[in-house]
């Protein structure tokens, strides 16, 4: 008899599942720290759309845009760790914003998972005739006033990196996000900006040109064309896009999320990956759990040297 009890709870045993699918406890809220119809917002809708089909999780996505996604970030800080709210933005609302914040720190997070990375460039308009880093420079030269739009503090300090390094002055646009980056050139508020992806549509149709990659590569849409540090500017801006949610997210819950994001990531016929693949390319990047959070950590120090470089 006793025999037969210890196998019979070893059979239990062995047909349990080894943990409890996470579940959420009514719909999820995604915050999408840019405002609509930018490359964030395009991406976040989409993914709570394939989120929801696969799993049947109910994901309301609402824009909260504002200073490099730090509206949101801060908002999401103070909800509770439970899977019910997450945040969408950029590497950079938790890496480099909140060095200009006294209500937010890298720490405040639970980094879940990257979906996509930057294809970080500096632009200007075709008919400027700007092929180079050095065309700019000969026109700032010869008296041209050079206007620089920007979406962020971020990239505010890395224009002006490049303008010191070209010997040039430069004013700053300060824009809503790269969508108004790319209205800015276009409708002439500025001769000179940057792109982190939604730039290819209209590179495409002849519109604007890439005058160098801000990666550490050059960018797909122009393999030809020097990275900032090839060019003499050690200065790399790229960024991945990534979902969050307030510090204290337990592990289980964290892991649950990012599988399912993986899932979808890796489809080949995902709408999502479909879509990164295009705007995005070559693919999804996802990186996740603790290798993220040490990612945004490493980078805000390395941001921080930079500023205090800026400064002297």
């Amino acid at each position: 008899m006793k025999k037969t009890l210890i196998m019979t709870a070893a059979l239990t045993l062995l047909a349990a599942p080894a943990f409890a699918e996470w579940n959420p406890d009514g719909p999820i809220r995604l915050w999408i720290g840019y405002g609509a119809g930018g490359g964030t917002d395009v991406q976040g809708r989409t993914l709570a759309k394939e989120i929801e089909a696969l799993r049947g999780w109910k994901i309301l996505p609402e824009n909260k845009a504002g200073e490099d996604g730090t509206v949101m970030s801060a908002q999401l800080k103070g909800e509770a760790a439970d899977g019910q709210t997450l945040g969408f933005a950029i590497t950079t609302t938790y890496d480099f914003a909140p060095m200009n914040s006294d209500n937010l720190s890298p720490e405040d997070f639970t980094y879940i998972t990257t979906t996509a990375g930057s294809q970080m460039a500096v632009l200007a308009r075709a008919e400027s005739g700007w092929q180079s880093l050095a065309d700019l420079k000969a026109a700032a030269d010869a008296g041209e006033q050079i206007v620089w739009a920007n979406w962020g503090t971020q990239v505010e300090a890395g224009a002006e990196i490049v303008a010191r390094a070209l010997g040039i002055n430069v004013n700053h646009l300060r824009t809503k996000g790269g969508k108004g980056a790319l209205n800015a050139l276009v409708s002439m508020d500025a001769n000179v900006g940057w792109g982190g992806g939604v730039q290819k549509p209209l590179v495409e149709a002849g519109v604007l040109n890439i005058l160098a990659s801000a990666e550490t590569t050059p960018v797909a849409l122009a393999p030809e064309k020097p990275t900032l540090k090839d060019a003499g500017v050690d200065l790399n801006l790229g960024y991945q896009y990534i979902i969050t949610a307030p510090a204290g997210l337990p592990d289980d819950i964290r892991d649950e999320i990012a599988g399912v994001v993986a899932e979808i990531l890796n489809n080949p016929e995902s709408e999502t990956r479909q879509f990164i693949e295009k705007q995005y390319p070559p693919a999804p990047i996802i990186t996740q759990g603790e290798a993220l959070r040490e990612q945004i950590l490493t980078t805000y120090d390395a941001n921080v040297e930079m500023m205090k470089a800026l400064a002297e």
